[in-house]
């Protein structure tokens, strides 16, 4: 995601390089997977019906729709839906 201002980003990264890489790297694991629990109950619990695919393209788009345009956005899950239909 790149929705940060940078004198922000450079703040966070002086206070994580701070920590011992291990402690770093165990941080990183915990926050992402805690930022895909809360915006994958939030997807959930707006669209109580959703389906393990379209949950999964929503996860994505919620994370990179700030990384791409439209256009390649739209690519990416489309291609996301023929792989994931797929390998069921």
């Amino acid at each position: 995601m790149n929705d940060t201002p940078k004198y922000i980003l450079e703040k966070q990264f002086e206070i994580v390089m701070t920590k011992p890489l291990k402690e770093r790297v165990n941080d990183l694991f915990e926050m992402t997977e805690l930022s895909r629990r809360i915006i994958q109950n939030r997807i959930e619990a707006n669209n109580p019906d959703i389906q393990e695919v379209e949950l999964k393209v929503e996860l994505f788009k919620a994370f990179y729709r700030s990384d791409f345009d439209d256009h390649l956005l739209n690519q990416i899950v489309d291609s996301m839906k023929r792989f994931w239909n797929q390998t069921k």
